[in-house]
């Protein structure tokens, strides 16, 4: 397997800012100093750089940004952007970031003759917050693209308005260009009401609707979007809303000369590489999510075919079943089966990496059936990929919940609980629909501490798990009976 999880020299990266150009994928994303991890000397970040020719194999370049240094606009970090070609060379639109100055996040400009060596521009910073509608702190994360309905360039960046809710101030502003030089003003396109502040924007057509997506540090830690006929909105909330799962973060994309979208996003590092750690700002790269879209609006997610070709050394497994029945059939098949009660077992896979991939058929569902992963020997400490028939959805639960103090006290044999801090015990969900001998094609890998689960080629989820398990990996159902077949694990 080769996956690109972040740049060989640094402890960590963060915010991706994917571009395709002339047949090479690039990834610039914003790499923290080494050794640091809270803000804000992790946050003093600068601009690395790698490139492919097919997503798998990437060459890293010479750093692309630098923070520069005293009053300059970006003296504390060169923070999240965009990169377009156009009028004849590469620009850089990117977020100067500098604690001391009146204006902490401004909108700056680089350009480069062969997108490798980069000049900043004398003008920075180019676009300051608009202090008579907008806060003065929160104005970064620019992206730029070519709107050929509109023959402009436009910038969209995030903001807070200065009044209504303080929790829902935050909004998305568009900016319009004829030359990638001289910017006007145009005004919020998005005011949802509903967020701090959006992070990581960005728009883009496909087929007759417009998609803006963006991030979400405020609430649920993940990257959603929104749908409309026309680049003004009105933006509107699909039933899948989402990219990834939680901690699929700061998500952005690109699209490549076959018309294939790729989002690429990372997954936060834990302090003391614990599960009890609180989260940081930075970690590693997540396996790209391609995309695609439907008439009516709603995007679908999958693992890229060239990311799962590099699987290739096939693994020999067993199944041993813990409770309920279990049965075998041949080396490709198991029929889980618990009515009324739970069924579970574990295949003796061991990591550090791996990918799962089946097809799973319920047979009879009426509570839950899924995986279990990271778990005890009794499937009581774990994470469980819960397919939920009631609901109609996909859950990544985190086990053991808490519970009042009372029971903690009162009851014995109770696992102190999972701290996984906000984003509770359900840490990743999506609605899901499927009845009775539907197929479910589900691809798991587990990479050391992160599991990264593609479902149904529809959604995705990424999680952190630092956990020491007894088990990578197994099946579980709770009252029901599903097969699980075409099993297959590689490396």
């Amino acid at each position: 397997m080769k996956i690109y999880r972040k740049p060989t020299y640094a402890d960590s990266t963060g915010d991706a800012i994917p571009f395709f150009h002339d047949g090479k994928y690039h990834i610039f994303s914003l790499t923290p100093p080494v050794g640091t991890t809270v803000y804000p000397d992790r946050l003093r970040t600068t601009w690395s750089h790698a490139c492919s020719d097919n997503l798998v194999d990437w060459e890293e370049l010479e750093t692309a940004l630098y923070p520069g240094e005293g009053d300059e606009p970006d003296a504390s970090g060169c923070w999240t952007g965009a990169v377009v070609y156009g009028e004849g060379q590469y620009h850089a639109f990117y977020t100067g970031y500098n604690i001391s100055a009146k204006y902490q996040q401004t909108i700056c400009h680089a350009t480069s003759p062969d997108g490798i060596k980069w000049t900043k521009d004398q003008s920075n910073p180019i676009l300051v917050p608009e202090t008579s509608l907008f806060e003065s702190l929160d104005w970064r994360d620019p992206y730029v693209f070519y709107n050929e309905e509109d023959a402009h360039y436009w910038i969209i960046l995030s903001a807070r308005k200065n009044s209504g809710p303080v929790t829902r101030r935050g909004c998305i502003v568009l900016y319009r260009s004829t030359d990638l030089v001289n910017w006007v003003y145009y005004g919020p396109i998005y005011e949802p009401n509903h967020t701090n502040c959006p992070e990581c924007p960005e728009m883009y057509k496909i087929g007759d609707n417009w998609y803006l997506s963006y991030s979400r540090f405020s609430e649920f830690v993940d990257t959603i979007y929104r749908v409309a006929k026309s680049p003004y909105g009105p933006w509107r909330t699909p039933k899948r809303d989402g990219i990834g799962g939680r901690r699929f973060y700061a998500a952005k994309s690109m699209v490549n000369h076959q018309g294939r979208r790729f989002y690429f996003a990372w997954a936060h590092d834990r302090a003391n590489q614990s599960d009890s750690g609180e989260w940081y700002w930075g970690g590693t790269f997540a396996i790209p999510h391609e995309i695609t879209a439907s008439d009516d609006g709603e995007i679908s997610v999958k693992m890229p075919e060239e990311i799962i070709r590099t699987f290739n050394e096939e693994v020999d497994w067993k199944y041993q079943g813990i409770q309920g029945r279990n049965t075998n059939y041949g080396d490709k098949s198991i029929v889980v089966e618990g009515e009324s009660t739970f069924a579970a077992g574990f295949f003796d896979i061991q990591g550090p990496s791996f990918m799962m991939s089946c097809q799973i058929r319920p047979i009879d569902c009426r509570d839950y059936f899924g995986l279990v992963l990271k778990s005890d020997h009794d499937a009581a400490k774990c994470l469980v990929l819960s397919f939920e028939n009631s609901f109609q959805r996909v859950s990544l639960l985190n086990m053991p919940t808490d519970v009042d103090p009372f029971w903690a006290a009162s009851c014995q044999s109770i696992f102190k609980a999972k701290n996984p801090g906000p984003d509770g015990p359900r840490v990743a969900e999506k609605p899901f629909a499927f009845k009775t001998d539907d197929i479910i094609d589900l691809k798991v890998v587990i990479d050391h501490d992160l599991v990264e689960i593609f479902i149904g080629e529809q959604v995705a989820f990424t999680y952190r798990s630092y956990e020491k398990p007894d088990h990578e990996i197994g099946l579980i159902v709770q009252d029901g009976k599903v097969e699980y077949y075409n099993i297959h694990f590689a490396r």
